[in-house]
């Protein structure tokens, strides 16, 4: 097991003996502040779970729109591109489509971090909470 794998799973234990031993006893605003402080931590281990993976997806979409031309920039600085580009029109018309492609891939993959339930489950299933059409 890695670091990051370790981590994660000290997270958790951690975040289920709140959940299960804690919160219970908890009422009212403290209790509120024991959820909002396991859900911190579950978003916490999964960035450490999945974290490199959500980043190469972004960098994979971002290389789609812009192919070989961004080498080994750092992401922030092709977020920065992005956003540039976008303002300037350069996404206007056709590209258009390929920049919805890729935003999606990175609402996605931020979305399996910060709140999976948004998430459309396979089958077609959702989770109840207002899931994300594909």
């Amino acid at each position: 097991m890695s670091e990051r794998e370790e981590t994660a799973a000290l997270l958790g234990t951690a975040r289920d003996e709140l959940r299960q031993r804690l919160m219970p006893g908890l009422a009212g605003e403290d209790r509120y502040l024991a959820a909002m402080i396991a859900n911190c931590m579950a978003i916490a281990a999964r960035v450490l779970e999945r974290g490199e993976e959500t980043t190469e997806a972004e960098r994979r979409a971002l290389a789609g729109l812009y192919g070989s031309e961004i080498g080994e920039l750092p992401l922030e600085a092709l977020r920065r591109r992005l956003a540039r580009d976008i303002r300037r029109g350069l996404f206007d018309g056709e590209p258009e489509v390929r920049l919805k492609q890729a935003l999606e891939v990175r609402i996605r993959a931020r979305l399996a971090i910060a709140d999976p339930a948004r998430l459309r489950a396979p089958g077609g299933e959702t989770s109840g909470r207002g899931a994300i059409a594909p």
